[in-house]
């Protein structure tokens, strides 16, 4: 991944969720390491910036980092396809469980589900689950590129990588170059 890209994030800002987990760039750092957005002071007032969610981007550190185990985890599980892990499972269960639901019907009577506030840790626990575990478990993909590792939900069955540029950078780092 480029310098370039590593600071616009363009992977930033679809869902708080991925916003959350896709804070670890796989492979991107020096020999061959992960980049850590939450750990560089400058990345993370970027990433701040480009969050989905306000509350969420406001966290302190500290609270970012312990919710983003767990995220990571099950969606790195249910990418794969895989149980949920016991420990991320039971984390993000009771955290889940301080995020409030209501119900409504809607003018056409359509039956929608909203969250009725709560700590924003508790939304994203929540979140997680219905994304590891719901009906778009089955779009949910981690990018095999080189330089990357990014969750994303395919738009297509057989979408493999989150963009086209990381499709580019595992073609060519199969053809040798």
């Amino acid at each position: 991944m480029s310098l370039k890209n590593l600071r616009e994030m363009p992977w930033i800002g679809e869902r708080p969720v991925l916003d959350l987990a896709n804070t670890v760039v796989v492979g991107a750092g020096h020999a061959g390491g992960d980049v850590d957005l939450l750990a560089d002071p400058e990345l993370l007032e970027l990433w701040r910036g480009k969050a989905l969610d306000r509350e969420l981007a406001d966290l302190p550190l500290q609270d970012l980092t312990e919710l983003r185990g767990p995220v990571r985890a099950a969606l790195d599980a249910a990418a794969r396809q895989a149980p949920l892990p016991g420990p991320a499972r039971a984390r993000l269960n009771a955290l889940s469980a301080r995020a409030p639901v209501t119900f409504q019907v809607d003018d056409d009577g359509h039956l929608t589900e909203r969250e009725a506030g709560g700590p924003v840790a508790a939304a994203v626990a929540r979140q997680t689950l219905v994304l590891a575990a719901g009906p778009e478990q089955a779009r949910l993909r981690c990018c095999p590129a080189p330089s990357c590792g990014m969750f994303f939900l395919a738009r297509r069955r057989d979408q493999a990588w989150c963009s086209i540029g990381c499709g580019n950078r595992a073609r060519a780092a199969r053809r040798g170059g």
